[in-house]
């Protein structure tokens, strides 16, 4: 049995993050991967010629924690900013854009034109009136995000704003998630500094963007994929291992030898292999990490937080429409909660908001577009049935560009599935994820803890995006 300094459970970016920064260290160290391929959420296919994202697209500039890691990579010359242009919200029966200068739809400038044109005269007032709102109103530990919006912007910034982009964005119901789950210290400067609109003034100076929400992302040239096969490079290259293919079927703690028994099946060649580890790191979704612990450390697994996902069906549809090259859309396109006409709940105009996209699908056939529109379940928690694809997207994406669904020509189209990658955090999600870092140090951690080192990644615990999960994993990781 070999032993290694730290194993990894789990080659999505988080796990590979945390890999590549103990190889750096020096660490002898490996990471095992169920399915077939590394990087979760972040990899690409190719239609037509012209490859393209099947899960997240870009990441948000935040703080520059991806950004700082991007450089790491040596991927500083493959970053890439989206073309200018507004995105918009459409609904049954009108569209309007997103205004600029806002924060997840809260608008820094309630008086301003397109905040205006999205809610009305009135709408945009009640927005105004928010500096005189309360500094303590709506913002407790636990409030949601509709709770937060609603107390203190009025029902039309939720409504026409926010919930498009918290539907579109995080696939959640703002009625249920957590404030602090997405903008942990927005409640907390809001009493600060006595308003919101103050709050969301010094995020957008910290961003250093005071534009449309779009160009607060960048990505990456071909593709969003880059990132962990960088990772993986790197690893490699410091001497680590990657066995994808290979699930976890048993995990103990020797307490004698102060190290996890981490049992694996490579599924290609169905041999099974045991590694005893002086680290390990879990760095699944919840419900694996439970599982996992549940056994050999029973008192953590009872402590890691319900975080359920929302699955989301990703459509991509490579048009022959050389009038779209006008982008009528801009570059996207969020979806109206209220509309009965479109099913989708978001649509990016992948060949308008990325040049680098439009250049590959000119390549490919001149007025040639892709687009890519999202899905979340119906109410009974079911996603449109795949026979009804490509004829879906279809008759959505013409409906969102103004069309007839007979006017788009389909040259090629794709459907992936992702459905474990959108964590929904209710009120108490925060609190519950102090509470289980409070016990990782108190049992995991020095001479005289009752477990061998261990620690836990991912987005249910760092937050939805590439931004939160890099920032938190690499802070983790560097202890």
């Amino acid at each position: 049995m070999r032993t290694i300094d730290t194993v990894v459970i789990g080659g999505g970016v988080s796990g590979l993050i945390y890999a590549r920064e103990r190889a750096l260290k020096g660490e002898q160290v490996l990471v095992v991967e169920a399915k077939d391929n590394v990087g979760g959420a972040v990899w690409s296919h190719t239609l037509e010629g012209i490859e393209t994202n099947t899960g997240a697209e870009a990441f948000a500039i935040g703080r520059g924690a991806m950004l700082g890691l991007v450089n790491d990579l040596g991927l500083g010359d493959r970053v890439v900013a989206p073309a200018t242009g507004s995105s918009f919200i459409v609904g049954d029966d009108r569209a309007y854009a997103s205004p600029r200068n806002a924060v997840f739809g809260m608008p820094a400038k309630p008086l301003a034109k397109d905040v205006r044109e999205a809610l009305g005269f009135w709408g945009a007032l009640r927005a105004w009136r928010e500096r005189l709102v309360p500094a303590k109103r709506a913002t407790g530990d636990d409030v949601t995000v509709a709770e937060f919006v609603r107390a203190r912007y009025g029902k039309a910034v939720l409504e026409r704003l926010v919930t498009p982009i918290i539907r579109g964005v995080h696939s959640a119901d703002p009625e249920k998630l957590e404030l602090r789950a997405v903008m942990p210290r927005l409640a907390r400067r809001v009493q600060e500094l006595g308003n919101a609109h103050k709050a969301i003034d010094e995020i957008l100076d910290q961003r250093g963007v005071r534009s449309s929400s779009g160009s607060a992302v960048h990505s990456l040239e071909p593709s969003m994929a880059e990132l962990p096969k960088a990772l993986a490079r790197d690893i490699e290259a410091h001497g680590g291992h990657i066995f994808t293919h290979t699930p976890v079927t048993g995990l103990r703690a020797s307490s004698e030898e102060r190290a996890w028994i981490v049992t694996a099946a490579t599924q290609a060649t169905a041999v099974t292999r045991e590694f005893k580890a002086r680290s390990l790191v879990i760095a699944t979704g919840p419900e694996v990490a439970r599982h996992l612990l549940s056994a050999s450390a029973p008192a953590i697994a009872d402590l890691i937080p319900v975080a359920p996902a929302t699955p989301v069906r990703l459509a991509t549809l490579v048009l022959d429409n050389p009038e779209l090259n006008a982008k009528p859309r801009g570059n996207g396109v969020l979806v109206d909660p209220a509309s009965t006409a479109i099913r989708a709940k978001a649509m990016t105009h992948a060949s308008a908001k990325w040049e680098h996209i439009h250049r590959a699908a000119e390549a490919s056939k001149p007025g040639r577009n892709v687009v890519r529109l999202s899905y979340n379940p119906d109410a009974d928690g079911s996603l449109p049935d795949t026979e009804r694809f490509p004829e879906l997207a279809i008759h959505d994406a013409a409906a969102i560009f103004g069309l007839q669904a007979s006017d788009l020509s389909v040259a090629d189209w794709a459907l992936t599935d992702w459905t474990g990658t959108m964590r929904q955090s209710g009120p108490g999600h925060t609190a519950a994820l102090e509470a289980l870092a409070e016990a990782l140090e108190t049992q995991t951690r020095g001479a005289d803890a009752a477990l061998p080192h261990l620690e836990l990644t991912g987005a249910w615990r760092a937050g939805n995006g590439l931004e939160a999960i890099t920032r938190f994993t690499r802070e983790i990781a560097s202890r």
